[in-house]
């Protein structure tokens, strides 16, 4: 009786600590999909200033008292500022693709243990 009892909470123990982990997964999912969200957002404000100050600069658009060097140094800055937010959603996309492995990983860690708990007469 025992060692059934402290099978039992062991087992309740361990399904306790795997949901805690999917919590965990699942908030963590959330959140990057909400930055990746926000960076596209960002991505296209951005486009959207690169775009009209690439016609500043070709003379197509009104560029009021601004001088070619300023407007150089915007875009450049523009470039750089896209060029950040390229790398951030790469290393997002790396953090996402880990939470999909983790979470891979413990349903067959799952399966594993539902197979090693059938008694030997059925495996």
């Amino acid at each position: 009786k025992r060692a059934l009892r402290r099978r039992r909470k062991l087992e309740k123990e361990t399904k306790q600590l795997i949901k805690q982990e999917e919590l965990k997964r699942l908030h963590k999912a959330q959140a990057v999909q909400r930055q990746l969200e926000e960076l596209e957002e960002r991505q296209r404000a951005l486009e959207i200033s690169g775009v009209e100050l690439e016609r500043e600069l070709r003379g197509e658009a009104d560029s009021g008292t601004k001088d070619e060097t300023q407007m150089l140094h915007e875009w450049y800055e523009l470039v750089l500022e896209k060029n950040k937010l390229m790398r951030y959603e790469s290393e997002l996309l790396i953090i996402a693709q880990e939470l999909e492995l983790e979470d891979h990983q413990s349903r067959l860690e799952q399966k594993l243990r539902e197979k090693m708990a059938i008694d030997g007469k059925s495996k």
